[in-house]
């Protein structure tokens, strides 16, 4: 365990000194932020509550590194594609959690630089714009809980697409076919309540509530917190399961060089 922290402590550093590209990337959170609430307001006018909306959309730009898949570490996959993998596979430590702590590493250190000046200014703005309070002291407790049980689940996702990558040669496809489907349906684009109603009770069933729209739902109230943290715990134990199995059996098919 002293490796993966030491791991996980030297990556997180080592993300933390790109602050020009973190404030460049809050300003287009800010921007992007007050778009989406104008819209979902214009076109959403009784699904959910304005200052609901509001919450939503701010608790998602601020914590977007830790929830989005797309916000990955994407140096692995020309490991993947050049054959450079086998270096890791020389390691004296198990490339899964290798790479699973690498992810967590990368996706903690650009939140870290990002979340505070976003939270801060939501939460002074001028309704219908204002960052609401947890619904109450607990829902904002298991929100948190929430919160790094989604990054754990969309990691496990991503070690997903590196898996992949070792049998399809090319990470192109794999990346423009997971973004495409989870940037749809794992509810930071489009709010759940803003789906048809035999959509919602689909995706109620699957991993992608258990992304973004648990721990938002979680903090306004708007969901039974055990009932949301049980769903994602089962997907996450479910995904990782078959990730590693995957792994294991792509590292074993490898071929490096022709080798």
């Amino acid at each position: 365990m002293s490796i993966y922290h030491s791991l996980l402590r030297t990556r997180i550093l080592a993300g933390l000194q790109y602050r020009g590209a973190a404030i460049a990337g809050m300003m287009t959170q800010f921007v992007w932020g007050f778009l989406s609430i104008m819209l979902f307001n214009v076109l959403g006018q009784g699904i959910m509550d304005p200052e609901d909306v509001a919450t939503y959309v701010w608790l998602r730009q601020a914590f977007l590194a830790l929830t989005a898949v797309w916000a990955m570490d994407a140096s692995i996959f020309p490991m993947i594609e050049s054959g450079e993998v086998a270096y890791e596979c020389l390691r004296p430590i198990n490339l899964y959690f290798l790479w699973f702590v690498r992810n967590i590493a990368h996706r903690i250190s650009r939140c870290l630089l990002r979340f505070a000046p976003v939270i801060i200014v939501a939460l002074v703005l001028p309704e219908p714009f204002r960052l609401t309070l947890p619904a109450t002291p607990l829902h904002g407790l298991m929100f948190i809980v929430s919160l790094l049980m989604t990054m754990l689940l969309v990691v496990s996702v991503n070690m997903l697409m590196y898996v992949f990558t070792f049998f399809s040669k090319n990470s192109l496809g794999i990346r423009v076919i997971f973004m495409g489907i989870f940037d749809l349906l794992d509810g930071g684009t489009i709010p759940l309540p803003f789906f048809p109603e035999v959509f919602q009770r689909i995706l109620s069933y699957t991993f992608f509530i258990g992304l973004q729209t648990t721990p938002l739902f979680i903090y306004l109230g708007q969901m039974n917190p055990l009932h949301g943290l049980l769903l994602q715990i089962i997907w996450f134990l479910i995904i990782t399961g078959c990730g590693y199995f995957l792994l294991n059996i792509a590292l074993r098919e490898v071929e490096v060089y022709g080798g």
